[in-house]
């Protein structure tokens, strides 16, 4: 495997993990009596949407488990792009590089380290392969 592959897939890896981190984490948090506290709370502030009555809790459990699977989903379709072509579209490389980098200022801003470094690892990663992937091209077009 050749870095710029291996770069590429340690940064859509990061995404796959921080989104599986994130449904593992919405499932299985243990119940302490504050958890206890602000769901009942949560549950009590009612939400209606284009005529859908809800609650604040069913509002965070959905967004929660949907973002889980939705960075899982982009670091799988991020993995399905460059295994179809054999490599990664710099084009493609570019918009993970922007993801990447504005998920990483949200994880800073709202989170904790283990997203927000896999987050940050992702970044690295895309912008490993981006240099690399300029490097090699520039490379190819002075030995021609």
């Amino acid at each position: 495997m050749n870095f710029l592959s291996f770069t590429y897939k340690v940064g859509s890896w990061s995404f796959i993990l921080v989104g599986v981190g994130h449904l593992a984490t919405a499932t299985f948090a243990p119940s302490t009596p504050e958890k206890v506290q602000i769901t009942q709370t949560m549950k009590e502030f009612p939400i209606t949407m284009l005529g859908t009555d809800s609650n604040l809790l069913l509002f965070h459990e959905g967004f929660s488990l949907m973002m889980g699977v939705l960075l899982m989903g982009y670091g799988v379709l991020s993995l399905l792009h460059a295994r179809k072509l054999g490599f990664p579209e710099k084009e493609v490389i570019w918009v993970n590089i922007l993801i990447s980098l504005v998920a990483l200022i949200l994880s800073m801003k709202y989170f904790f380290i283990v997203p927000t470094s896999l987050l940050g690892l992702a970044l690295l990663c895309f912008s490993m392969t981006l240099v690399n992937t300029v490097y090699s091209a520039s490379k190819a077009s002075i030995d021609r």
